[in-house]
C-alpha cells in the first residue's frame, strides 16, 4: 500500500512546523519545480529514518556537517530545531567545536604531501 503524498501547501506547512517558519528555499522551489520539493522531503525521510543513529544524534551531526560546509542558512535551521526540540546550548556548541574541529585537521591531512617535500628538503 503507498502512502498518498501530500499536496505542496501541506507539505510546506509540515515543514514550516518541524522548522518553526517556511523555508524560504523550498517555498520559491515549489514555485519553479514542486518535483524537486518533494524529493528533498523524501531524501530527508529516508537519511532521518535509518534504526541504527538516534534522531538526536543525527540533528547534531547535520549541525556539524553544515557548519563544516559553512552553509549558514543550514547552520541556522539545525540550531532553532535543536534549540525548539530542548537541545542544550552547550550540546549544539560542542556539535559545532567538533566541525571546526574536522574541518581544520582536513588542512593538515590535505598537504602530507607538501609536508614531504618539505621535510625531504631539510
Amino acid at each position: 500500500m503507498t502512502q498518498e503524498k501530500p499536496t505542496m501547501a501541506k507539505l510546506l506547512e509540515m515543514m514550516a512546523e518541524e522548522l518553526g517558519e517556511t523555508p524560504l528555499t523550498m517555498e520559491y522551489l515549489s514555485q519553479i519545480n514542486e518535483d524537486v520539493v518533494y524529493e528533498h522531503a523524501a531524501n530527508k525521510n529516508f537519511a532521518m529514518t535509518g534504526k541504527h543513529i538516534p534522531p538526536k544524534y543525527k540533528l547534531l551531526m547535520s549541525l556539524a556537517i553544515s557548519a563544516a560546509l559553512g552553509v549558514e542558512s543550514c547552520i541556522n535551521t539545525y540550531t532553532k530545531v535543536a534549540l525548539k526540540k530542548g537541545f542544550s546550548p552547550e550540546e549544539i556548541m560542542e556539535s559545532i567545536v567538533l566541525a571546526r574541529f574536522v574541518k581544520g585537521t582536513t588542512v593538515i591531512s590535505s598537504s602530507t604531501e607538501a609536508m614531504k617535500m618539505v621535510a625531504d628538503s631539510l
